[in-house]
C-alpha cells in the first residue's frame, strides 16, 4: 500500500477510533500520525489518555514495626520466694487436714497406752518387792543349803575372771598332748584318767607327724558351756590341715583335757553300733539331726525320727523316740519342731542312751534318754 494512502486512512474519520501505538511502560501516548516517524512498540486499545505512573520512590511503602518490649520482671532469689508448692485442690486440703487430725489422735492414744503400761509395770514391781521383803528371813537367820548359790555359778565366775590365764594353760596342755607318742604319755593329761584308760587304749591315736598346727593358723579359743559346765575350747587345724576341737575342763586346781568330749567318745561308738555292739544302758555321744525317715516298725504318727552321726561324719544310725516321751519333748524343744519355719533343721551335740530296736536290728535304735546337751559331762 502507498504511503500516502496509509497516512490518509489513519488520519480520517475523526475521533480516536484508530489504533494508537505506545511503548509499554512509557509516558503519554503519541498519535501514530504525528510528526514522529517510525513505529513504537506497544498496543493500547481504547480511547483517552493513560494516567501517569507514579514512580516507586514516591509511593509510600508500609513497614511492619515491632512494638517496644516491656522491661522483664526482675528475678527473685529462692531465699525470698521459697520452693514451689503444688496446687492442692480444696478436696485434697480437706483430706490432708483429716489425716493430720487422725495422726494426732493416734499418737496421743499410743502415748496414753504406753504411760498406762509403764505405770502397771511399776505397780507390779513394787508389789513384788514388798512381797519379797515380807517373805525374806530376818537378819541373822540361818540359810538352808538349797538357798546357797550353786557350784555352777562359781565355776562360771572362775572361768570369766581368769579366762586369759586359763586359755594360756589350755594351749600349753594341748602342746604336750600333741607331742605324746603313747597312751602312757597322754593319760596324765586327760580328765578321769582311770575311768577312760581302757577306752583310750582302744581308740587313742597320735596327734600326727610334723608340726602340731598348720602354719599361719593359730588355734581359736573360746569358753563353751553346752552342758551347763563351763570349759575352754581350742579349735583349729593340725599340721596336716585336718580340723580339731579340743575341750579343757577344770579339775582340782588346774585344767585337764576332756578326751571324751573332744573326740565324741562314748561308752559305745556309732561305728560299733553298726557292727552289732551291745548298746543297752550305755552312753552314746552323737551329732543328732531331725529326720523324716519312718520304717514300718516306727510309724510317723507314733514316733519321732532322728539321725545320729559320729564326730567325724563317717557313720550314722537311725534312732526313734516315742511321741510324747521325755526324750522326744527335749529334742522337739531343741529343734523347734513345733514351728513350721524351723522344723526338721539343724543339728546338735547330745549325750544319749539307746535301746535295741527289737527284731528290726541293723541301724535302727530307740532313744530312751537324753542325758544332756553337748559332750561335756556336767
Amino acid at each position: 500500500m502507498a504511503a500516502g494512502k496509509r497516512k490518509q486512512r489513519d488520519g480520517g474519520g475523526g475521533g480516536h477510533g484508530g489504533l494508537e501505538v505506545r511503548v509499554i511502560g512509557g509516558g503519554k501516548a503519541v498519535p501514530a500520525g504525528g510528526g514522529e516517524k517510525g513505529l513504537e512498540i506497544g498496543l493500547r486499545i481504547g480511547a483517552g489518555t493513560l494516567p501517569e505512573r507514579v514512580p516507586d520512590a514516591v509511593m509510600p511503602v508500609p513497614r511492619l514495626e515491632v512494638a517496644d518490649r516491656e522491661e522483664p520482671l526482675p528475678a527473685r532469689s529462692m531465699s525470698e520466694v521459697g520452693p514451689a508448692q503444688p496446687r492442692i485442690p480444696r478436696g485434697g486440703r480437706r483430706k490432708r487436714r483429716g489425716l493430720a487430725h487422725w495422726t494426732f489422735w493416734m499418737a496421743a492414744g499410743s502415748c496414753v497406752v504406753v504411760v498406762a503400761a509403764v505405770a502397771g509395770l511399776l505397780v507390779a514391781g513394787n508389789a513384788r518387792a514388798a512381797k519379797a521383803s515380807r517373805d525374806s528371813p530376818p537378819a541373822g537367820a540361818p540359810v538352808s543349803v538349797a538357798e546357797k548359790r550353786p557350784e555352777l555359778d562359781q565355776q562360771q565366775e572362775y572361768f570369766l575372771e581368769r579366762s586369759g590365764e586359763l586359755i594360756g594353760e589350755a594351749e600349753a596342755l594341748l602342746g604336750r598332748y600333741a607331742a605324746a607318742t603313747s597312751v602312757a604319755e597322754a593319760l596324765p593329761l586327760v580328765r578321769d584318767a582311770e575311768r577312760v584308760k581302757s577306752r583310750m587304749e582302744k581308740l587313742w591315736q597320735p596327734w600326727g607327724a610334723g608340726v602340731p598346727f598348720a602354719p599361719g593358723d593359730d588355734p581359736v579359743s573360746f569358753i563353751t558351756q553346752e552342758s551347763g559346765r563351763p570349759a575352754i575350747c581350742l579349735a583349729g587345724r593340725k599340721g596336716d590341715f585336718s580340723r580339731f576341737e579340743m575341750v579343757f575342763v577344770r579339775e582340782g586346781d588346774g585344767l585337764k583335757l576332756d578326751w571324751e568330749a573332744s573326740l565324741g567318745i562314748g561308752e559305745v561308738q556309732i561305728a560299733e553300733l553298726r557292727d552289732g555292739a551291745p548298746v543297752a544302758g550305755r552312753t552314746v555321744r552323737a551329732l543328732v539331726r531331725p529326720a523324716d525317715f519312718h520304717p514300718a516298725e516306727f510309724p510317723e504318727d507314733r514316733f519321732r525320727s532322728y539321725q545320729l552321726g559320729d564326730a567325724g561324719g563317717e557313720h550314722f544310725v537311725w534312732a526313734f523316740a516315742p511321741a510324747g516321751s521325755a526324750v522326744a519333748a527335749a529334742f522337739e524343744a531343741e529343734f523347734n519342731e513345733g514351728t513350721v519355719l524351723l522344723k526338721k533343721s539343724g543339728e546338735t551335740r547330745a549325750t544319749v542312751r539307746l535301746a535295741e530296736a527289737g527284731s528290726v536290728g541293723g541301724n535302727y535304735f530307740e532313744l530312751t534318754e537324753m542325758l544332756h546337751k553337748g559332750w561335756v559331762t556336767p
